[in-house]
């Protein structure tokens, strides 16, 4: 995901999250109800601190899931001609619903995903945690790194493995969007991301020490950032997107469990989560930034989070927390922050809302289009999976919008609503993106030098 350096990154992604149609209705009932769900939607984006919670639409329709259910959405997505390849999978606790692949791309095209590698990294840390390699969350980091501080007047010393987890350590700067094509990006580094030197050019925009290259060692890496990367604040009190938190908490890993870190990443994300395309290349990789990857086995992530399987309920519940709630009234990007993950609030002038917390809403969205999400409210996990990469990499911020345009929709099957008729109309409810959205889509696929 990249900033755009300009205020229009998905802008009604709340209304998307809340917005329901309505099928087979009279004029009457749909007009009573849609006019007072559009007001109380805009309330809740407007932040005025009443509880808009309870407003849904009436289910008229029993849930109906078949595959007939799905075909509508199938034939919108058909006809989306800003993304040339990508897949998109929705599913349940009872599994995989639906999938659709468009252009030279499948479920099992192998991608690198950038940021959206931090999620599966940050739970598989945590399953240290669930078999008791590592006794807690709140275990503070010298307990298994010997040569880290235990000196009370060095902030560092009351780091622990949850203030790393949720990015909240202090260890150096950074925010959303950062290994992306936007304004903080310069005009060499996205000349060399167009050549496809994605891998290195990611590292540096991490502003990793050199010790951290993928071909070192990971206990190397975690002293390097411990020695010549300051403290921004007391942990868990600030924020910062980077991917020295994760690093940090590979070391704790190693150290716990004496497995080497492939070793660590085979045991407890490739096998607990049934992996069987994926890599993380080099003896110390990225984990924050060097998942590879495909839309299957990220399936596999999603459904097993979704269904507290491998790692149990109150796990995945402290990975969902809000590990940032002093973020909440400021303006935020894409949400306050968990295990690895965003709790979403797209764009929002008011901060973290109470329209947001109810929504319930986890992401993990990518450099290189890659957007995941769960959605714990209606209990389903949905993927975009995209990689423009190379000459195409100034494109990358499209998938982004397509995602937006596709929750609404895929809200409605969910609840068994038929959407082929409000779906293919200017159903407000699923009216996603503003002119500037559009120009920006449609400037990027024909004029890519336009969106760098």
């Amino acid at each position: 995901m990249q900033p755009r350096g300009r205020s229009h990154a998905l802008r009604t992604a709340l209304v998307l999250a809340a917005s329901i149609s309505v099928s087979q209705a009279s004029a009457n009932e749909y007009g009573s109800w849609l006019s007072g769900h559009v007001r109380s939607v805009l309330s809740a984006l407007q932040g005025d601190g009443e509880d808009r919670s309870g407003v849904v639409a009436p289910v008229l329709n029993p849930p109906a899931l078949g595959s007939q259910a799905w075909e509508p959405l199938r034939q919108l997505l058909s006809s989306w001609k800003f993304t040339d390849n990508f897949a998109v999978a929705v599913g349940d606790a009872s599994g995989p619903l639906f999938v659709y692949e468009h252009g030279n791309f499948s479920m099992h095209t192998p991608v690198q995903t950038a940021s959206t590698s931090k999620w599966p990294s940050a739970m598989m840390i945590a399953g240290l945690v669930h078999d008791s390699t590592i006794a807690s969350l709140d275990d503070p980091v010298h307990k298994y790194l010997s040569w880290w501080t235990k000196k009370p007047k060095d902030l560092r010393s009351q780091v622990t493995l949850r203030h790393l987890l949720s990015f909240t350590s202090g260890f150096g700067d950074g925010h959303p969007g950062a290994e992306g094509a936007g304004s903080s990006v310069s005009a060499q580094h996205r000349a060399r991301l167009a050549l496809g030197e994605e891998a290195q050019v990611l590292r540096e925009l991490a502003d990793q020490p050199e010790a951290c290259d993928a071909t070192g060692d990971v206990t190397a890496c975690a002293k390097a950032i411990y020695k010549d990367v300051e403290l921004i604040g007391k942990p868990g009190t600030v924020y910062s997107y980077n991917s020295n938190h994760l690093q940090l908490a590979g070391a704790v890993a190693v150290s716990a469990s004496g497995l080497s870190l492939q070793e660590v990443i085979d045991k407890y994300l490739f096998k607990a989560f049934g992996f069987s395309e994926s890599t993380y290349p080099g003896s110390n990789p990225s984990l924050a930034g060097g998942l590879v990857t495909t839309g299957h086995d990220y399936e596999q992530f999603l459904s097993g989070i979704l269904r507290y399987s491998p790692l149990p309920k109150d796990l995945v519940d402290e990975s969902e927390k809000d590990a940032t709630p002093f973020m909440s009234d400021e303006y935020t990007l894409y949400g306050n922050y968990g295990f690895g993950h965003f709790l979403l609030c797209f764009d929002s002038t008011a901060g973290f809302t109470q329209a947001c917390k109810d929504a319930h809403l986890h992401i993990d969205p990518g450099a290189f289009g890659f957007f995941p999400l769960i959605d714990r409210r209606l209990g389903y996990y949905f993927e975009l999976v995209a990689y423009e990469n190379g000459q195409y990499y100034p494109r990358s911020g499209i998938p982004e919008y397509l995602a937006v345009t596709v929750k609404p929709l895929i809200d409605d099957i969910m609840q068994g609503r038929d959407i082929s008729f409000t779906g293919t109309h200017h159903t407000v409810g699923y009216n996603a993106l503003s002119l500037t959205d559009v120009n920006y889509v449609a400037g990027c696929y024909v004029d890519p030098s336009s969106c760098a």
